[in-house]
Formats: C-alpha cells, sequence, structure tokens
C-alpha cells in the first residue's frame, strides 16, 4: 500500500508539471499573437511529454510490481521450505500438527535399528534408502498421504472412518517387499507401526510405538487395555528412586565368593544393589530402565569406584562387571584403566564383560583386554553361552577365565545337551589355559557333576549368597 502510495504521487507530480508547462506556453503564445501557432505547438508537446510521463510512469510501476513479484517468491519458497521435507519431499513435522485438525487417527512408522544402515552402509545409502522407501510408500495403494516426523519415523492421517489397522498392514507388507541392492547384497529393514484413534493422537502413536518395541509386535492398535501408562509409571518410579541413589549415594556392591574344587573362597565377584530404605532392590529390577537413561553410565562409575574402594585394604582376588557400552564409553575406559593404575594389588583385578551384551567391534574389546593385561589385571568373559559363544573369537581375545552361562549351569542334570555344551567348555579351557567357572550353582548334585567334568571353581548359593560386607 505505501509502494502505490508513492508511485500515485509520483505520477501525479508529473501530471501537474506537464499541465502547468502547457499552461504557461499557451499564455506566452497568445501574448505574442501567435496563438495559432503556440495551440499547434503546446499539443504537439503535451503529446510527447504525456508518453514521456507515461513510459517514466511505466517503469516504476513495473519496478514495483517486479519487486513485489519477488517478494511473494521467496514468501513461497520460505513456506515451502517451512512445510517440505528436504530429503524426501515429504510434508514435515510443521505441516503433520497443522493437518491434524478433523483426523480421525493416525498411523506412525519408524523403522526398526536403522541406525545401523547409515552405520554399516554410510548416511549417504541411509538417506537414499528413506528417499526411495517413502516414495514406494505412499505410490502404493495403501494411503494418500505421508509425512516425515524426521529420521526414520513416518506418519499418515486418516481424515476418515476407515480401518486403520488394515491399512498398516498393507504398509507393512509395503516395507517388508522393499529393498535395494548394493554390492550384490539386498538390503532391507522392518518397520514397527502404531495405530490409534485416541487423542492427543501423537502422544497416544508413541506410546503404542514403544509398547510394539518393547514387546517385539510389529504392528499396535493403542487402547487403554494395553496397561501402557502403568508401565511408564513403574518405569519413571524406578529411574526417580535411580537417581535418588546416585545422589544419596547408595549404589551398594554385595559380594559373592567363588570357591575352587577344595571348596575354598579364592575370589568374590562385585554385584551391584541399590540401597532403597531398608531394602536393597536388585538389577533385574533396574537395570533395564537404567540403560534406557542416561544414568546407567553414572551408576557403572559409582559402582567401580566403591568396589575399588573397598577392596583397597582387603588380599583378595575380586571381578566387577563391565558391558560392551561401558567399553565403548571413553569415560568408563579411562575411569576403569585409571582405577587399575592407582590400585597396589592389580594382579587381584578380575573385569568381567558381560557376554549377552551387543558384541560390537571385536578390534575395539580385543584393544581393551589388550590395555587391563598391560596393567597385570585378568579378564573374564561373563555368561558365557551366548554373545561371544564363537570358540575362535574366544582365543583372538585372549581372555583368562571362562563363566560358564547359569542357565546352561542350571539345566545340566536335565539335559544332555547342556551337559555336553559344559564339557566342550571345560575342555576348551583346558586346552588353553583359561580357568573355568560355574554360575548358580544352586545345590550339592549340580556341584558334583560339574566337578566331575573339571570345571575349576564353582558360584552360586549353594556355597553362597552375596552379601554387602565379606572378611
Amino acid at each position: 500500500m505505501k509502494n502505490n502510495n508513492i508511485v500515485a504521487t509520483i505520477l501525479g507530480m508529473f501530471i501537474f508539471l506537464a499541465g502547468s508547462i502547457i499552461f504557461i506556453f499557451a499564455i506566452f503564445c497568445e501574448a505574442t499573437e501567435n496563438l495559432k501557432n503556440g495551440i499547434l505547438f503546446s499539443s504537439i508537446f503535451s503529446i510527447i511529454l504525456f508518453i514521456v510521463v507515461f513510459i517514466l510512469a511505466k517503469k516504476v510501476l513495473f519496478k514495483e510490481y517486479e519487486s513485489k513479484q519477488k517478494l511473494e517468491d521467496k514468501e513461497n519458497e520460505l513456506n515451502k521450505t517451512n512445510y517440505i521435507d528436504p530429503l524426501t519431499s515429504l510434508p514435515n513435522r510443521k505441516k503433520f500438527f497443522e493437518d491434524l485438525d478433523n483426523a480421525k487417527g493416525i498411523i506412525l512408522i519408524d523403522l526398526d535399528d536403522f541406525y545401523l544402515l547409515n552405520t554399516i552402509y554410510s548416511k549417504e545409502f541411509g538417506d537414499e534408502f528413506l528417499r526411495k522407501l517413502s516414495h514406494k510408500l505412499l505410490q502404493s495403494s495403501c494411503i494418500d498421504n505421508l509425512y516425515r516426523m524426521g529420521g526414520d519415523e513416518f506418519t499418515f492421517i486418516s481424515k476418515k472412518e476407515q480401518d486403520l489397522k488394515s491399512i498398516a498392514e498393507c504398509l507393512l507388507k509395503v516395507i517388508s517387499d522393499f529393498y535395494i541392492v548394493k554390492d550384490n547384497i539386498m538390503i532391507q529393514t522392518t518397520a514397527t507401526i502404531s495405530v490409534t484413534y485416541a487423542k492427543p493422537f501423537i502422544e497416544t502413536a508413541d506410546l503404542g510405538l514403544k509398547y510394539g518395541k518393547k514387546n517385539k509386535l510389529n504392528l499396535v492398535v493403542y487402547s487403554n487395555n494395553l496397561n501402557i501408562f502403568e508401565e511408564n509409571k513403574a518405569f519413571l518410579d524406578i529411574t526417580m528412586r535411580l537417581k535418588k541413589a546416585l545422589k544419596t549415594n547408595n549404589i551398594v556392591p554385595f559380594f559373592q565368593c567363588i570357591k575352587d574344587s577344595n571348596e575354598n573362597i579364592v575370589k568374590y565377584e562385585a554385584l551391584m544393589r541399590i540401597k532403597d530404605g531398608e531394602k536393597y532392590i536388585l538389577p533385574a529390577v533396574f537395570l533395564d530402565v537404567a540403560k534406557k537413561t542416561k544414568i546407567y553410565p553414572e551408576l557403572t562409575i559409582h559402582m567401580v569406584n566403591k568396589t575399588f574402594e573397598y577392596m583397597k585394604n582387603k588380599d583378595v582376588k575380586f571381578s566387577f562387571n563391565l558391558s560392551y557400552d561401558d567399553i565403548i564409553n571413553k569415560r568408563i575406559y579411562n575411569f576403569v584403566l585409571d582405577k587399575i593404575d592407582n590400585f597396589n594389588k592389580k594382579e587381584n583385578i578380575i573385569v568381567e564383560l558381560l557376554e549377552t551384551e551387543r558384541v560390537g567391534s571385536f578390534a575395539y574389546i580385543k584393544k581393551f583386554i589388550d590395555e587391563i593385561h598391560k596393567r597385570g589385571a585378568k579378564v573374564a568373559i561373563d555368561d558365557f553361552g551366548s554373545g561371544y559363544s564363537n570358540f575362535v573369537y574366544l582365543e583372538k581375545l585372549d581372555v583368562d577365565i571362562i563363566k560358564i552361562d547359569g542357565e546352561i549351569v542350571s539345566k545340566i542334570l536335565l539335559s544332555d545337551n547342556a551337559m555336553f555344551l559344559v564339557r566342550t567348555i571345560v575342555e576348551f579351557c583346558k586346552k588353553n589355559n583359561i580357568i573355568s567357572i560355574a554360575e548358580y550353582v544352586s545345590h550339592r548334585e549340580i556341584y558334583l557333576a560339574l566337578k566331575e567334568l573339571g570345571v575349576d571353581e564353582y558360584q552360586g548359593f549353594y556355597f553362597c549368597k552375596p552379601k554387602e560386607n565379606i572378611k
């Protein structure tokens, strides 16, 4: 509006100027008695001046129009950027929330462990996979809209009453059939899908998604019967207790004895407990919760620190557990090595690597084991029976102790396979000068059977329960 006023003012000034000149010139001509010639001349002059004014005014008006058009183009481009995901060209999260009005329900799609594709094949490949898969979903007969919420999450908005479960099943089929060939390998993925008709849509869909991930379900239809709120309440309760325990220094190591074949105590394993009033919370209750939060590394730091403090004046061998996640955490990695460096009797230290954890890089684990050995401490593989249960890799890791998984030990009198597996592990240990320890030795019959197989050491309730103080 302001620019239009300026243009109108300029145009008016030109017309006023032209009219004034014509009027003055006409008077001059009349005064000189050349009126006829003056009128003719003034008419020609007026036409020329009008053309000049018209051209100048047009130029000004065109400039304003061009400027206004550029501004509108910029605004359109900005709006497009604000509402369109640059990778997939799908409507983005912001657009999703604006389009939720009058929605009857939504479908939330999350690709399972998609970060592995980025890690193994590169982020560029991951981006290409997302781009092509999203286009495949949108082009399918399943849906007529699709939004990218960010990362590997997508949503569909239903604007009418329809069977969203059937649509979700259709989407799962498209995802399972989709693949990209790279280096002669067919790369695919799976997804977890949450369907909800309940408001607030994104919150209930997210709860359904978490429920599906936890229970290994690829499709969940949200309802109050899932008891999700109760589970989340329990999760929050444990989280708050863990934070309180850290703040009040109530991370407590308990110690369980390990005996040799003569039933003499030869070492102790430090086991984490959380002191909660007069009670102690076991890892089975809090460990999964801790791993899903940022609390887990702090628990490890406190546990290791307290174990070393308790054992510094005791002349007995002791072990403590570290997971793969602990090892790849540089803070914990350096903290553990520093604790070993500053401990007087390094030969008493045993670092147990949790065998049931995801393995990751064997080269990195081997490097950590070498650092432990350099310092004169020992390394054990705990719960041998799953993740590291490859004898070739085990030889490469160069460990000192193998602790046989308690689940296998507990079945030794009931299963020929369990008996065979324990015998194989013991023979491997003896051949490679590795100490074998059987866990979960719950009664004498199991102990005697293990002793006959040649197991070196034993741990379990038959010998002793974990306790806070040892002699």
